[in-house]
């Protein structure tokens, strides 16, 4: 009987073993960390640097998602957030297109007293990011293009990208 347990246990391991089949999405590391510069700042906020958190997401590895924190460090801290799309996962060298939206917390104490608010949130741009993009599969990348800013003015900002894949 305890032989049989044996070899049904290493029948049974050589079988889960066989299903899995070797593919290269493991060698992709998912998220990734980047400090995005613009060129030209915004009328929505006055800084110049945003800090980004990113998921690769699907199984031909093409769609990121992003969620960005970029203040001035006055009174306003807005939240890029984008889904965008790779060009040729397994090659080095992308381009990066997407879509998304900015969404802005801004602090405001009214010196008239009209109002007791002081928390105001809107949605102040829609964000195209139009890049180059040139990452391997784990470790540093870089970005550089054109995010345009679809607000009131539309406002194309270059900008620069230095990142870390994990």
């Amino acid at each position: 009987m305890r032989g049989y347990v044996i070899i049904s246990t290493i029948i049974l391991g050589f079988t889960l073993t066989g299903f899995g089949q070797n593919s290269n999405d493991s060698i992709f590391k998912r998220n990734s960390l980047y400090a995005e510069g613009y060129l030209i700042r915004h009328d929505f906020s006055s800084g110049f640097v945003s800090i980004n958190f990113e998921r690769n997401i699907g199984k031909k590895q093409r769609t990121n998602l992003r969620l960005g924190i970029y203040p001035d460090f006055e009174s306003t801290i807005s939240f890029p957030l984008t889904v965008s799309w790779v060009t040729k996962p397994l090659s080095h060298h992308h381009f990066e297109y997407g879509v998304g939206a900015v969404i802005r917390i801004e602090h405001f104490v009214d010196p008239y007293g009209y109002t007791t608010k002081e928390w105001f949130f809107d949605m102040p741009a829609l964000m195209i990011p139009l890049m180059y993009r040139y990452q391997k599969y784990s470790g540093w990348f870089l970005r550089g293009g054109v995010n345009l800013f679809l607000s009131w003015p539309t406002l194309p900002s270059p900008s620069i990208s230095v990142g870390y894949k994990f």
